[in-house]
């Protein structure tokens, strides 16, 4: 008997797994749809195919990820905030100065520089999101993509600059063309003023007697500066100005950018100051008609407190002991002193 019952529980247990089997055929028939651990139903899907045919299929990506950098150029004022803020130097500026406002961002912050380069290795990101968070415009952000994995290490460097080496070359000779004429120009400044003022100093000497010539006033003069070698930027290799006329330094992109977000956002508070009024100016009948009479009488200030030292405590008198007598006394106490002597009479024995 034991025989056939084994048999039987095996033909029954043989059902029972066959009938899970088909069970799990018949729920595969759809796919179960991606949702992301943050969705509420995630662990309420229980049925259904699970793997993810990827890259045809991925799991939804929160927004505040940090993943790949993107930089919107259009928007970007080229402040250079983003390569001092980067602790890794993974992203490099080269910026040309202009001669006028170059456009405007989307919010409205006005753009002065071109940006030559501006590039980012993401080989070295730390995907730390300072960057981002330092941008003004916000131009600079980071976007979805985590897949960008390449054969080559060189693929990993994003140039985001929208000038070509023909156009950075034509913008900088126009930026030196510019400074050319506007030497030429004060230049020749200051070569009218000098003339006018040798035509002015040629008629007051027409006109007037020669003087004798007066000493030369002695004017210090600065000492001269030492040289002091220029700062490395602080940026990625390789961003060293190759143009120190036309390029721009950090510093200097920073204060152009930021100091034009500053004055068409906030004006710049300049204080004044009320001209200060002599007392040597002013008349003496005017500081007396100032000063105001007052017909009231004075009121007397009280006296100022001094607290003075607590009196001494009577001591009573201890009445005399009859024991006490003047044979006690010494008898130098009776004696009188020296002043009290009765002077001495002199008789006239003439």
């Amino acid at each position: 008997m034991s025989y056939f019952k084994d048999i039987q529980s095996g033909i029954r247990t043989t059902l029972k797994g066959l009938s899970l089997t088909l069970r799990h055929l018949r729920h595969a028939t759809h796919r179960r749809t991606p949702e992301g651990i943050a969705s509420d139903n995630y662990f309420d899907l229980q049925n259904g195919l699970v793997t993810l045919q990827y890259p045809h299929e991925q799991l939804p990506i929160p927004d505040n990820g940090r993943y790949r950098l993107r930089n919107e150029i259009e928007d970007c004022i080229v402040c250079d905030k983003c390569a001092k803020v980067c602790p890794v130097d993974c992203i490099t500026i080269d910026a040309i100065k202009a001669t006028e406002e170059v456009g405007r961002a989307s919010d409205g912050s006005p753009i002065r520089l071109y940006a030559a380069k501006f590039d980012i290795d993401m080989a070295k990101c730390c995907y730390c999101g300072l960057c981002t968070v330092v941008c003004p415009t916000e131009c600079l952000t980071m976007d979805k993509k985590f897949d960008y994995s390449e054969f080559e290490l060189g693929k990993l460097t994003y140039n985001f600059s929208n000038l070509s080496e023909e156009e950075a070359n034509e913008k900088r000779s126009l930026y030196e063309q510019f400074l050319f004429e506007k030497e030429a120009a004060k230049a020749a400044q200051l070569a009218a003023k000098a003339a006018a003022s040798q035509a002015s100093n040629a008629d007051v000497q027409s006109t007037t007697p020669k003087a004798s010539p007066a000493r030369p006033v002695f004017r210090p003069t600065a000492k001269p500066a030492a040289n002091v070698e220029p700062a490395k930027p602080a940026n990625a290799e390789g961003s060293s100005i190759e143009h120190p006329l036309t390029d721009a330094t950090p510093e200097e992109m920073q204060q152009i950018a930021q100091g034009a977000i500053e004055t068409t956002k906030r004006p710049v508070f300049k204080p004044t100051q009320k001209p200060l009024v002599k007392v040597t100016d002013v008349p003496a009948e005017a500081q007396q008609a100032e000063v105001p009479v007052s017909t009231e009488k004075p009121v007397a200030p009280k006296p100022i407190f001094r607290p003075s030292m607590k009196p001494t405590a009577a001591v009573p008198p201890q009445p005399a002991t009859p024991d006490a007598t003047t044979s006690d006394v010494p008898q130098q106490q009776n004696k009188p002193y020296p002043n009290q002597l009765p002077s001495p009479q002199v008789s006239d024995q003439r």
